[in-house]
């Protein structure tokens, strides 16, 4: 049975799913997106003398809220969407809801809003004939730092092995292994004439960047939170001083605009981390609050890959990363702008 078998056979699962809990018709319609790693196009649902015609964004497993906000602005251009899935939490299902994102999966878990249809349906649990996805973490803190270095930094593609290592924080060994993943893929083409690498697919490759960071990266940057007792205290700090860069809202509002940050990312290169906590602590009031607004990490890339962001700001990948991960509405939508200005003039370098 080829891949493309498969495809269809669980995207119909989730149909035949819909109809048997919410008694509407559906069907696939069938066409390549020019792109799109799944063959199915589109799919039509039917409810009385109304046909309703979804863009659809096919994805075997949805892990995290990062997933949903990958999907979201994946559909943001093909208007209405539906994610399709094999299976969604309670958990996610009422995020989608929250974030207005539209979904069905093979457990007949479901939420659909569009004119004269609302339907939202939680907490199914897939039938013994459907085989959960297995978690598969494609990728690890190696393959993060140094996709992200060269997602940010595109002339790095063609560096040498131990330039790529020295940049990235890794070790040199790791850069084969991140270069021979990404071509087995064919997200990566190298020439041996002209001694060049090519990526196929960078906005795919900072999709998958953003929706692991989180799971995979992120939590082992010794991530603390803190109250501040002004919300508008960060506006006073000298963050070179602290050996720190700003991240998430604040650095969004510099690249951007049109976003009045209420949570503020912080991040501190380890050497100068317990004298940026004394600064934070004693002359800005910060105190340890698990539920604070205000979040103290670890930067884990080479200052030298810093080009394209303002002084004292993360680079635009990570800041949109930070942003896509909130589920703020504001947030994803000062998100699309940051993709769609500063970081494609980046990826477009590829």
């Amino acid at each position: 049975m080829d891949q493309k078998t498969v495809d269809f056979d669980w995207v119909e699962a989730a149909l035949s799913a819909l109809h048997r809990t919410t008694g509407i018709p559906a069907r696939i319609r069938r066409g390549r997106r020019e792109g799109a790693a799944s063959p199915v196009a589109a799919v039509s649902l039917r409810r009385g003398t109304v046909t309703y015609r979804y863009a659809v964004e096919c994805r075997r497993s949805v892990r995290t809220a990062a997933d949903l906000s990958v999907v979201r602005a994946q559909l943001a251009a093909r208007d209405p969407g539906l994610l399709v899935t094999t299976y969604l939490t309670p958990a996610l299902a009422g995020q989608c809801r929250e974030m207005g994102l539209q979904f069905i999966d093979t457990a007949g878990n479901t939420y659909l809003d569009a004119p004269d249809l609302f339907v939202f349906v939680s907490g199914q649990t897939p039938p013994d004939s459907v085989v959960r996805p297995t978690v598969r973490i494609s990728g690890n803190p190696s393959s993060q730092r140094m996709v992200f270095a060269l997602l940010c930094e595109p002339a790095l593609l063609q560096a040498t092995y131990r330039e790529i290592a020295r940049v990235s924080g890794i070790a040199l060994g790791s850069v084969g292994a991140v270069f021979n993943g990404l071509a087995a893929r064919g997200w990566l083409l190298e020439t041996r004439q002209e001694e060049r690498r090519r990526l196929t697919a960078p906005d795919r490759l900072l999709d998958e960047w953003v929706t692991n960071y989180p799971t995979i990266l992120r939590h082992r940057l010794q991530p603390r939170r803190f109250s501040a007792p002004n919300p508008e205290w960060w506006r006073s700090v000298g963050v070179a001083d602290l050996g720190a860069s700003w991240g998430g809202e604040v650095a969004a509002e510099s690249m951007v605009g049109g976003l009045r940050p209420e949570r503020q990312t912080l991040y501190v290169f380890p050497s100068r981390m317990a004298q940026a906590m004394q600064g934070l602590t004693q002359k800005h009031k910060l105190r340890p609050n698990p539920e604070g607004a205000v979040e103290v990490l670890e930067a884990f890339w080479d200052p030298s890959i810093d080009k394209s962001a303002g002084a004292g700001l993360v680079p635009p990948v990570l800041v949109y990363a930070d942003l896509m991960a909130t589920l703020s509405a504001a947030d994803l939508e000062v998100a699309a702008q940051l993709r769609k200005g500063i970081i494609k003039d980046v990826l477009d370098q590829f």
